[in-house]
């Protein structure tokens, strides 16, 4: 199967907003969620957070259930400090703070994530895998984002990078917990690139949120394009603001599977 991809279908159900309420200006000044063209840095952890995650993958590396998914991917390491997207000690199931690491399970395809919650309320692990046959994919950055349904938990997302052919894509996922586990909240296209010689394009959303009970997000598209012999083709020109993309509320999510492993 090719890589997940929203871009092409989920921007038909899109609405470019006009109104003053929704001009680039007043979007730019909401919460930023997600900045395709800023690459967050692989986690720097602390000495104390080095530690905790060590102590914690060793009690991992030793239950049954962990060790299952080292024999279904041949290429996991399992967990350990090498494997850690992040970790953050933060509200995420009460309003009591406990520490959740995500480890990238499969160093291969296709893309696993582990998250691991452990606190006051014990140890808890969820796996968050794709649903479908997955090739050309990776996971890219991770990280919690600031309570943005303001119920007084956070939230984590996670991008997706693609790489079919001459493509480059990236989707961002939002996760949230409910229901006794890790669910899925939220999806958007945040960039795509084609092309290299007579032709092409790059484009790049960047995410930004009304937060409240029932947050608002939106995105501002940015567009640059190419056409004629390489020689004579300045990819220098300025990026066009396309405009403000106003996303619904998304439907059930079926790119992701998520297993309650204890």
């Amino acid at each position: 199967m090719t890589p997940f991809r929203l871009l092409g279908g989920l921007l038909l159900s899109l609405v470019l907003s006009t109104g003053a309420a929704q001009t680039v200006a007043d979007v730019q000044k909401l919460p930023l969620v997600h900045d395709p063209l800023v690459k967050t840095p692989s986690a720097a952890l602390s000495a104390a957070d080095q530690q905790a995650v060590t102590t914690l993958a060793r009690t991992l590396n030793t239950r049954p259930e962990v060790q299952d998914l080292k024999r279904k991917w041949p290429y996991s390491q399992g967990v350990s400090l090498k494997t850690v997207l992040f970790t953050i000690t933060a509200p995420f199931r009460s309003g009591t703070p406990e520490r959740l690491t995500v480890f990238s399970v499969s160093e291969a395809e296709p893309p696993v994530l582990l998250f691991v919650l452990s606190g006051a309320k014990g140890l808890t692990a969820d796996l968050v895998e794709p649903a479908t046959d997955v090739e050309f994919c990776g996971v890219g950055q991770g990280y919690s984002l600031r309570d943005v349904d303001q119920d007084g938990l956070r939230e984590v997302a996670f991008t997706l990078d693609c790489t079919p052919g001459e493509m480059m894509l990236t989707d961002l996922y939002l996760f949230r917990y409910g229901a006794g586990k890790w669910v899925f909240w939220q999806a958007f296209p945040v960039s795509s690139s084609y092309g290299g010689g007579w032709e092409g394009h790059e484009q790049s959303i960047k995410i930004h949120v009304r937060k409240g009970k029932s947050p608002q997000f939106y995105g501002l598209l940015d567009r640059r394009e190419w056409a004629g012999p390489p020689e004579f083709v300045s990819r220098t020109d300025p990026t066009r603001t396309v405009g403000v993309i106003k996303y619904a509320p998304s439907s059930a999510d079926t790119t992701w599977r998520v297993r309650h492993l204890f």
